[in-house]
């Protein structure tokens, strides 16, 4: 006959091992953190929950608990793959530059020509602004003013990037397309501080951008002040889109 268990006997009181671990086990939470996964599975969530957190919140309103949480870790794990927040917030930053770069490259391939490589580059680079509005974000007003976080390696793929348009530019020179003395350097910085500082309102403030226009207007105003042989009938129709590509920038700033 089974002995009666006394006041005294806690074992009476404690609930079956295994009953405690069904029961963990029954919250999705812990079951998430306890399931093995491959070390690349489990470094893919970490970033994966790492760029949502970082372009939702920010790096410095992220927090490593978060993307811990969000991918099924605890915080811990994730310091034995990325030693530091900073060290996770530079792999996100470079597999998003990374992705563009293969993209824009592969688009370039399939495509003739300098004017019409020059304008894919602009609507490329103005879809970038309204599909990773909050990686724009991170880089614009967090990293790039950041000597820390806008280390060597970011810079070099930062580099990469704007790098094709001063392919394209040079390709088109040497082909005859585009004037041979227009240096390539100007027009990059051109193009790509003429989009930042039209969408800088979108980025910080939300408001939409009309990048549709706005890419077709750049690029009329880039091509047309250095591609060889203009006809001088189109002269009229030159400075008009020079004028619309004006006024296109100047709406981009105004308040509301």
């Amino acid at each position: 006959m089974a002995a009666r268990s006394r006041p005294g006997d806690t074992d009476a009181r404690r609930p079956a091992p295994r009953a405690r671990t069904e029961r963990r086990a029954a919250h999705p939470a812990n079951a998430a953190r306890r399931t093995r996964r491959p070390r690349e599975e489990r470094e893919r969530d970490i970033l994966a929950a790492a760029r949502a957190v970082f372009t939702e919140r920010g790096y410095a309103g992220g927090s490593v608990a978060e993307i811990a949480d969000r991918a099924g870790v605890v915080e811990g794990t994730v310091y034995t793959y990325f030693e530091t927040k900073q060290a996770l917030l530079l792999r996100v930053v470079g597999a998003f530059y990374e992705a563009l770069i293969a993209d824009v490259e592969s688009g370039l391939r399939a495509i003739r020509g300098a004017e019409d490589r020059l304008r894919f580059l602009i609507a490329r680079h103005l879809q970038v602004y309204v599909q990773d509005l909050g990686m724009c974000r991170l880089i614009l007003s967090e990293i790039r003013p950041d000597p820390a976080l806008y280390d060597r390696s970011i810079r070099a793929l930062a580099r990469r990037y704007t790098n094709v348009a001063i392919g394209v530019l040079e390709q088109g020179q040497r082909d005859g397309e585009l004037r041979a003395e227009v240096s390539p350097l100007v027009l990059r910085d051109l193009l790509f501080g003429s989009i930042e500082h039209a969408l800088w309102r979108h980025v910080n403030a939300g408001r939409p951008a009309r990048i549709d226009a706005l890419g077709a207007q750049l690029a009329d105003a880039i091509l047309f002040g250095i591609a060889r042989g203009v006809p001088a009938a189109r002269g009229a129709d030159v400075v008009e889109r020079l004028e619309r590509a004006v006024a296109t920038l100047e709406r981009a700033q105004e308040p509301g």
